[in-house]
C-alpha cells in the first residue's frame, strides 16, 4: 500500500471537516492511503510570509516524523508552498507542493495562467513570490484575491463561486490567461469549478488534486526530488526551543 502524509500548515485540524475528509476520500486510489499530521502550534491560516515562518518549525517537524514512520510520500497542504525547500532538505521521500505542481502543470495546458486565491494583499504577495522563485513570473497573467478570508470560505460557497468566475473573465479577457490556477487548497472541496470551465471554455486546476495525484505518480515511477538540488543541512549544535526538543535529532542536531 502507497501511504502519503498529508501535512496541514496551519494549527488547526481540517481534517475534522467532514466535508474535507470526504474530499480526500474522493481522491484516494484504491490501494492507496492518506493520513493527516497537523502541526502541533501555528496560525490559524497562512495569508502572508510571516504566517509562514511563524508556523514553518511545526511544519517541518511534521516532516521529519513522516519520514521517521516510513511514508512514501508528502503533500505539504497549502497552495503558498510554505518550506518547500527545506523539507526536501530533510526528507527522503519525494515532497509535493499544490502551488508549484499546479502552475507547472498549467504551462502544459495553455501559454499564461493566472490565478486567483483567498483576501487580502498579503496573501497576494506570498503567491507572487512563490511564481517568482519558481521562475515563473513571465507566464504568470497575475494574481487576484476575493473579497473573502480563508476562514470564511465555507460559510458563503455561493458568495465564493460567483466571485471566482468574475475574477477568471477578469484575468481571460484583460490579462491574456487562458488557464486558471486556485491559489488556496482550502477552495477545493468548497466549490464547483464544472460550471466555470464549461462557461469560460478554459482548465482550471485545482492545486490539491493534482499535488496529490502527482505525489501517487512519483511513486509509482519511483521517482523523487534531486538531492543534489536539495542537500541535507549540515549537523550541528542547537540552542533548542522546549516545544522542539528532540525533534530534529536525527537530520540537524550534532551530538
Amino acid at each position: 500500500m502507497t501511504r502519503l502524509a498529508l501535512i496541514g500548515a496551519t494549527g488547526i485540524d481540517w481534517w475534522i471537516d467532514p466535508k474535507k475528509k470526504s474530499f480526500v476520500d474522493l481522491h484516494t486510489p484504491p490501494g492507496c492511503e492518506i493520513t493527516n499530521f497537523t502541526p502541533r502550534h501555528g496560525t490559524h491560516s497562512i495569508e502572508s510570509l510571516t504566517d509562514e515562518a511563524y508556523n514553518a518549525p511545526f511544519i517541518l517537524e511534521q516532516i521529519v516524523r513522516a519520514n521517521d514512520e516510513g511514508y512514501d510520500v508528502i503533500v505539504i497542504d497549502c497552495a503558498c508552498d510554505p518550506i518547500l525547500e527545506a523539507a526536501r532538505e530533510v526528507s527522503t521521500i519525494p515532497v509535493v507542493v499544490p502551488g508549484n505542481t499546479a502552475y507547472h502543470l498549467a504551462l502544459t495546458l495553455g501559454t499564461r495562467f493566472g490565478v486567483i486565491t483567498v483576501q487580502g494583499e498579503s496573501l497576494k504577495k506570498c503567491i507572487e513570490h512563490r511564481v517568482r522563485k519558481s521562475g515563473l513570473e513571465f507566464y504568470c497573467a497575475g494574481v487576484r484575491y476575493l473579497t473573502i478570508p480563508v476562514l470564511d470560505i465555507a460559510i458563503k460557497p455561493e458568495t465564493v463561486q460567483k466571485h471566482i468566475l468574475q475574477e477568471c473573465r477578469d484575468l481571460i479577457q484583460n490579462h491574456g490567461a487562458d488557464v486558471i490556477v486556485l491559489g488556496c487548497t482550502a477552495l477545493s472541496h468548497e466549490v464547483n469549478l464544472q460550471p466555470i470551465m464549461d462557461e469560460l471554455n478554459v482548465p482550471i486546476i485545482d492545486p490539491w488534486v493534482v499535488a496529490i495525484k502527482t505525489a501517487f505518480m512519483l511513486v509509482e515511477s519511483g521517482l523523487s526530488h534531486s538531492k543534489i538540488a536539495y542537500p541535507p543541512p549540515p549537523k550541528k549544535k542547537i540552542n533548542e526551543a522546549p516545544c522542539l526538543k528532540g525533534a530534529f535529532d536525527d537530520v540537524l542536531k550534532q551530538e
